[in-house]
């Protein structure tokens, strides 16, 4: 995904619904990620090969309920973000490559969605994970696009593409792991291990080229103190045997958390555009992570 950097500014009144969407559509991204990742980390199955809960009745149905619920207020999200972004596609158009990511997400998670009880094939139970941090990262992209708005379009950064999909493919391979454990294969948690490496590689370059940007020291510093919780819970996981199912449910949550930090690092970069500048109502064109950025070294 190409996510262009924005400025501190204030949000113009046309585009605050659709960030007011991107806001709520993370949290209900959030619930059923959430939810989701509690049903499968406490399933098992049976001699029969039959998918069993081993939460009390109540809880289960409660999470359930959950992201059933949480999962119709998405679509309905979706719907509307699309109809405003194409009524307000001049006044709001940094919104347009988000809504995109986020109907996209919504509807393949809508075709998937009645092969996913049971779990019975792997496959989808990896694109079900993926498919929701797409949605959640574009739910967040949105919200952060329009807070942070900046005129122009930048291009793509290679290293903040390539680390996003690194992303994106430790997330399945974690997922991958978790549902082939179910079946007692861990094969799949040493490929997981493989992509962390990676994904730590790609992130912490992002992460160490924005150290210095003005103003954002406290979302680089928030981010890789969420990725360092990440690795340490991951390496206490792979060591602890039988993991405790919070110990997966926190490592996964930190995960999401994490993964909207990245968003908001990608969107927030600024480079050289002093308050001066935006007071004058003549913004000077800056790079973003769509391109080198000219953050300030420390």
């Amino acid at each position: 995904m190409g996510i262009s950097a924005h400025s501190a500014v204030s949000t113009p009144a046309p585009g605050r619904p659709l960030q007011a969407i991107g806001a709520t559509g993370a949290v209900l991204a959030l619930a059923i990620l959430a939810a989701s990742m509690l049903l499968r980390l406490t399933t098992v199955f049976d001699a029969a090969g039959q998918a069993i809960s081993t939460l009390p009745a109540a809880v289960e149905s409660a999470t359930r309920l959950v992201h059933r619920l949480a999962a119709s207020g998405v679509g309905v999200l979706a719907l509307s973000a699309a109809i405003l972004c194409w009524m307000r596609r001049r006044s709001a158009a940094g919104a347009l490559r988000p809504t995109v990511w986020i109907a996209v997400a919504t509807i393949v998670l809508a075709v998937i969605g009645p092969l996913t009880p049971g779990y019975k094939i792997a496959a989808v139970t990896v694109a079900n994970v993926v498919g929701g941090m797409v949605l959640l990262m574009s739910c967040w992209w949105l919200r952060e696009s329009l807070a942070f708005p900046v005129p122009g379009r930048a291009a793509r950064d290679p290293l903040l593409v390539t680390a996003f999909f690194v992303l994106l493919l430790h997330a399945g391979s974690g997922a991958a792991a978790s549902a082939f454990e179910m079946r007692g294969i861990r094969l799949a948690a040493f490929v997981h291990v493989g992509t962390a490496m990676l994904a730590t590689m790609f992130v912490g370059a992002v992460l160490w080229e924005r150290r210095g940007c003005e103003g954002q020291a406290r979302t680089v510093g928030a981010t890789t103190l969420l990725l360092t919780a990440q690795l340490i819970l991951g390496l206490a996981t792979m060591w602890i045997d039988p993991r405790p199912v919070w110990m997966g449910f926190v490592h996964a949550m930190l995960s999401l958390l994490f993964a909207c930090g990245l968003v908001s690092v990608a969107v927030r970069t600024p480079g050289h555009w002093p308050d001066r500048v935006l007071r004058r109502g003549a913004p000077a064109a800056r790079p973003g992570p769509g391109s080198a950025p000219t953050c300030p070294r420390p």
